[in-house]
């Protein structure tokens, strides 16, 4: 799905789906722990030690994958307790986890799936199928914040080892979609435990275990998992997760060495933090980008002339240089450069004020329109970006007032179609263009076009084509035509992909970052000698 910077009830787009591979063809096993992307590293990873990892969240208010009102410091905590079967490795790609290897059947309808032999969960007991089994099945019941959307009409154990897929239609993103936090393989039955009570102290086989944990506390505490089925792994004793303020907040403590890490870093900050020796800035291309929404059924905005005349007065490539310090580009489709098939060179509007004017000319509000923008605050450059828009739109004859709201109230209002048009940061949660088309443009999907109503039956039909076409020239094709659609009609306005940009004092080794935000911390080590 695809989400938001403090992300809403979470996120709304998936990614980087693997090939829809015959039945003969075989992803093989792999043992080894994900490589980290600590390039500075030296010597021997050391065992032990704690470190505070500091975000610019809400506080954790659920361990549950399938909470329908998950946020996002919620599920990137989700995946240091619990596995996956597969897991995005630092290009997005699904890698062997708690699965080994899977196989798809001719007709693309049966996923059998061979399973990791000794993993226990972190309370001692075994992991087999019927865990498999009984969380898929949980996680198609109760939906969630990130539901599944693959056509899953079974799922068996063929043995304790082996679990069979079985779906209605063929469904390329399936390897994706089972490779992020919501797809958390729980203890069959919740271990015997009520919901309440699981949830306060989840059992999982991740790297971590819940030590300390209040909800109505800015801060959760992890410990090591000593039944962790990688050998050796984590090195940490303890990680603690805390929330502040503010981007100044954040950039304050990493420099003062309060936090160890340091999660979302402003990017008006990353040159003052690279020149600091004492702290380390690491950045990873991600699915990130800055948006404008538009409610196509607001008074302005349902006149497609009205929102092509918005896209065409926004220089994007002077906001991308002022607002983003070097560290993203200009965006030309609402499927971002990282994500496969996205096509940069597709028929995009491009900036020309004279076209915006004619435009807005040949609508239905020629002397000009008013609207306001609902900005989700907490960040200094989307407030920026606002500026700039405001002016922009100002120079054809639109009037522009800015409401700049938390994140809560954005991520109530947004979502119940109580805006005009919005600005916030979204990010997709794999690299498969589906995660972003079914979230973001389908009128059909569970978002209804990602809260701007937008519909058109030619995108939506594009869009479920795509998600059954396996990958390839043909599938390449269609998001090529969804994309040059979408672009036409603007139902939003992508202004940049921006990076995924973490800092950590420069004692701080093995921070593995994902594309999608997600930060694995089993191979962090803790230098004695800095």
């Amino acid at each position: 799905m695809q989400r938001t910077t403090a992300r809403p009830p979470r996120r709304a787009l998936r990614a980087s789906a693997a090939l829809l591979l015959p039945a003969t063809a075989l992803i093989l096993a792999s043992c080894a722990a994900p490589a980290t992307s600590d390039a500075d590293a030296t010597g021997d990873p050391v065992a032990g030690g704690d470190i505070t990892f500091a975000r610019l969240s809400s506080p954790v208010t659920s361990l549950d994958p399938h909470d329908d009102t998950l946020i996002t410091i919620n599920a990137y905590t989700l995946d240091k307790v619990f596995d996956t079967l597969y897991a995005l490795d630092e290009e997005g790609e699904p890698q062997p986890s708690l699965a080994t290897s899977y196989e798809v059947s001719d007709d693309g309808l049966t996923w059998t799936f061979s399973l990791r032999d000794g993993v226990v969960f972190s309370d001692g007991s075994a992991f087999d199928a019927a865990d498999v089994v009984y969380s898929i099945g949980r996680h198609l019941d109760l939906g969630g914040a990130l539901p599944l959307g693959a056509p899953i009409i079974g799922v068996t154990a063929v043995d304790d080892h082996t679990v069979e897929i079985v779906l209605s239609e063929p469904y390329t993103p399936l390897l994706s979609e089972l490779s992020v936090f919501s797809s958390s393989i729980l203890p069959e039955d919740l271990a015997g435990l009520d919901e309440d009570e699981f949830f306060a102290d989840p059992i999982g086989t991740g790297p971590f275990t819940v030590e300390e944990w209040d909800p109505s506390s800015t801060e959760l505490t992890l410990a090591r998992n000593d039944e962790y089925w990688v050998e050796g792994l984590p090195y940490l004793d303890t990680v603690r997760l805390t929330t502040v303020d503010d981007d100044n907040q954040l950039v304050q403590q990493v420099q003062s060495g309060q936090a160890d890490i340091v999660d979302d870093v402003p990017i008006a900050n990353v040159e003052e933090l690279e020149a600091n020796g004492d702290v380390r800035v690491q950045s990873v291309g991600s699915w990130n980008q800055d948006i404008v929404f538009f409610n196509t059924t607001s008074d302005v905005f349902s006149d497609r002339g009205v929102r092509r005349a918005v896209v065409q007065a926004v220089d994007r490539d002077a906001l991308t240089e002022a607002t983003t310090f070097g560290t993203g580009t200009p965006a030309r489709t609402f499927i971002a450069s990282t994500i496969r098939y996205s096509d940069q060179d597709v028929d995009a509007l491009e900036y020309d004020v004279d076209a915006a004017k004619d435009e807005l000319a040949a609508s239905e509000h020629p002397e000009g329109a008013a609207a306001t923008l609902l900005v989700e605050g907490g960040s200094q450059s989307r407030a920026q970006q606002a500026q700039i828009i405001q002016a922009s739109l100002a120079e054809i004859g639109v009037d522009v007032e800015i409401e700049t709201v938390d994140s809560a109230t954005f991520w109530t209002r947004f979502p119940a179609g109580d805006y005009e048009f919005a600005l916030s940061t979204t990010i997709a949660d794999t690299g498969d263009p589906d995660n972003v088309s079914s979230w973001q443009v389908d009128g059909d999907g569970v978002t209804q076009a990602f809260y701007t109503y937008y519909d058109n039956d030619e995108v939506d039909a594009l869009v479920k084509e795509g998600r059954i076409t396996p990958d390839g020239d043909e599938r390449a094709a269609i998001y090529s035509q969804i994309q040059e659609i979408v672009a036409q009609d603007s139902p939003s306005l992508s202004l940049d992909y921006v990076s995924e940009i973490k800092a950590a004092g420069a004692h701080v080794h093995g921070l593995q970052l994902i594309p999608n935000g997600t930060v694995r911390l089993e191979n962090v080590w803790i230098d004695p000698q800095s």
